[in-house]
């Protein structure tokens, strides 16, 4: 397993099975994230060493048992993230990565990492999830992108009073004929 493939838990399949029979369905609401890196099994119920839980920041359902989900996560340590967990409203783990060597992201407390997942779920009933989200994670990029506006307005309001300092320099020895 070299690439990033969660798998369905026994208890995610069960539950989204079930729901699906009642006709409900069932909210993949939570992105939990650890530091333990292993090979993963369907019967796990929870992350083997749980470091961080988000709600869904962002999701997309492509409506063909593809799911887009992303997460924003902050620490006050710095680890390498090698276990992921998507739970579901009820505290199900439904879904989970790990690998015993490889890194999915290294965080610190100097960053904030906006992780996005896609999820292929064909082996659940695709129709029977839904991802629930606090909203659209663009909006974090907002307040970054505000910040560059201002500092990039403030550096173009510098620079155009200097280049006006220069003209009218230039104007003064122009009068005085010294150009």
């Amino acid at each position: 397993m070299n690439t990033y493939q969660p798998i369905i838990t026994q208890a995610g399949l069960n539950k989204a099975v079930n729901a699906k029979e009642k006709g409900l369905s069932v909210h993949l609401s939570h992105i939990a994230i650890g530091d333990r890196g292993y090979t993963p099994n369907k019967n796990q119920t929870a992350l083997k060493n749980e470091k961080d839980r988000v709600e869904t920041g962002d999701a997309t359902d492509y409506k063909n048992g593809q799911f887009r989900v992303s997460g924003k996560f902050t620490s006050d340590t710095d680890y390498a993230v090698r276990e992921v967990g998507f739970f579901l409203s009820d505290g199900t783990l439904f879904a989970l990565w790990s690998h015993p060597e490889n890194v999915l992201f290294y965080l610190t407390p100097m960053a904030t990492v906006v992780q996005g997942f896609d999820l292929l779920l064909s082996a659940a009933p695709h129709d029977a999830i839904t991802v629930t989200h606090n909203g659209d994670l663009k909006m974090y990029y907002d307040d970054v992108f505000m910040q560059m506006t201002q500092v990039q307005t403030e550096m173009l309001t510098a620079q155009t009073q200097t280049n006006t300092n220069i003209v009218n320099l230039y104007q003064q020895l122009a009068e005085k004929g010294l150009l």
